[in-house]
């Protein structure tokens, strides 16, 4: 392992600010909470941890988007089938 990542992983404190290493432990703890239950997680405990980790990972600088799907396309409906009848094309 090279030395900087030595150094970042012993001298935290060197790298972060006293406020972001102490939001990163009560994320860090939040995370662990949310994910805690012994049998499955719920949906919105789920979620909530994916919040917690998105705010870690921007304390890191890294940058979070948010995913957009994209529009549904548009399904045949029963009166394209009853006009593609009439005109008599089949594929």
């Amino acid at each position: 392992m090279s030395n900087t990542g030595d150094k970042m992983r012993y001298n935290i404190k060197d790298y972060l600010s006293n406020k972001e290493v102490d939001k990163l432990m009560d994320l860090f703890n939040k995370v662990k909470l949310d994910l805690s239950d012994p049998s499955f997680p719920t949906r919105t405990n789920r979620l909530e941890a994916v919040e917690n980790m998105k705010k870690i990972l921007e304390i890191h600088n890294y940058v979070i988007s948010e995913y957009v799907p994209e529009e549904p396309k548009a399904v045949a409906d029963a009166l394209d089938h009853h006009q593609i009848m009439q005109k008599g094309i089949v594929r």
